[in-house]
């Protein structure tokens, strides 16, 4: 049997928005993104990874943020002398921007709360992470993972 070298991510983005979701919005759009990263040739650690951040930024949205509207997916390949980027972003209805200090380094008690804990896997899992509000209506949380360079 035939060995192959995997093929480095191909440069796309897509954007599936909550009425392409399904019955099951974070589900469906967790395999969506899994399907969609593996056609394009993503090493299995990313896509095990983004799967990962999708979880915990679309259950995020809708628990806190109102309203899940779309998740984004944009790749950037890697360069000859640097790894991609990989930017997830999910978008919500609610008002108010997450707290941007979530790095998982908080007190004893920080692993007993019942919220919170998911923007604390997403700052270990990615790169960088933030929020920003588009023009009032709404936000987009997102990270950036790296895309590793294959031989």
């Amino acid at each position: 049997m035939p060995t192959t070298t995997p093929r480095p991510c191909t440069s796309h983005t897509v954007t599936w928005t909550r009425q392409s979701f399904g019955r099951r919005p974070l589900r469906d759009v967790r395999l969506k993104a899994r399907q969609w990263l593996a056609e394009r040739g993503c090493d299995g650690d990313l896509v095990d990874t983004a799967e990962l951040v999708i979880a915990e930024l679309t259950a995020n949205a809708a628990e806190h943020g109102g309203r899940l509207t779309a998740v984004s997916l944009d790749i950037v390949p890697p360069e000859a002398d640097g790894p991609g980027t990989l930017r997830v972003s999910a978008h919500d209805t609610g008002p108010d921007l997450p707290p941007l200090g979530a790095s998982g380094t908080g007190s004893a008690e920080e692993p007993l709360r019942e919220c919170g804990r998911g923007l604390c896997i997403v700052a270990a899992m990615s790169r960088t992470w933030g929020a920003v509000r588009h023009q009032g209506r709404d936000k987009q949380v997102w990270c950036d993972l790296t895309v590793p360079q294959h031989p």
